[in-house]
């Protein structure tokens, strides 16, 4: 109420001194412009959350870390990785000796 009062009555000096004293005048609007905002502030201001209220923070999930290729145990990639490195079964090769 009190805010209130003080808002219109700044707004009121605004609209008067708008032609006679125009910095005063501003400073009013402005104060009345303004007031708003700090009593919407502070009347906030005093709450207080309370205690018995689930937390809204959740955990992210922990991703599991990627090892590096050769600490693997599958067997399927090691599988193929030695029928591309060696040569097949029942096949000749030419060895070339010097």
């Amino acid at each position: 109420m009190i805010s209130m009062t003080v808002r219109t009555i700044s707004v009121i000096l605004a609209a008067t001194l708008w032609n006679v004293e125009r910095h005063v005048a501003i400073v009013a609007l402005v104060l009345g412009l303004v007031l708003p905002y700090v009593a919407v502030v502070i009347a906030n201001a005093g709450r207080e959350n309370a205690p018995s209220l689930p937390s809204t923070f959740v955990a992210a999930p922990t991703r599991p870390m990627i090892t590096p290729p050769g600490a693997q145990d599958g067997s399927a990639e090691s599988a193929a990785e030695d029928a591309v490195s060696g040569p097949a079964p029942g096949t000749k090769t030419d060895s070339h000796e010097r």
